[in-house]
């Protein structure tokens, strides 16, 4: 069964009989206007960092860690790639050597035996190559 609704507005503070149709067009737009006040009320709103500072809140502002971190990481980058090709300007015997001691730990004495050297020419040896390595930086 079909249900006898009447529908009113009111106009000029009088109340009007109108059609459905006529009731769903004048108050669809004044519910959707009210359903967006209602989520405003909810959303999320922008405020600068300035603004959380004026109203009590301790920001602390990150994005120069940030850069000067992507910098420093950069600079390494470079860094290691100018060492790289330093390094691939040495003689064999010398990469070793550097790579032993600065990579591996190794001490000048465990380099020397290994390599089966003075541990006198291996200490010469390794303040040669920092010499010639300084040339590249």
């Amino acid at each position: 069964m079909q249900e006898n609704t009447t529908y009113y507005l009111y106009v000029k503070g009088q109340r009007v009989e109108v059609s459905e149709e006529i009731y769903r067009a004048y108050v669809q737009p004044e519910r959707k206007q009210r359903m967006r006040e209602y989520r405003a009320k909810d959303s999320i709103s922008v405020i600068s960092i300035e603004g959380l500072s004026e109203k009590g809140f301790e920001i602390e502002d990150e994005t120069q860690d940030a850069l000067t971190s992507l910098i420093e990481n950069e600079e390494e980058s470079e860094l290691k790639a100018v060492l790289l090709k330093a390094l691939s300007q040495l003689k064999e015997r010398d990469r070793k050597i550097m790579q032993m001691v600065y990579f591996e730990g190794k001490s000048q004495k465990e380099v020397a035996d290994i390599l089966g050297l003075d541990k006198t020419y291996v200490s010469r040896r390794i303040k040669e190559i920092l010499n010639i390595l300084k040339k590249f930086f």
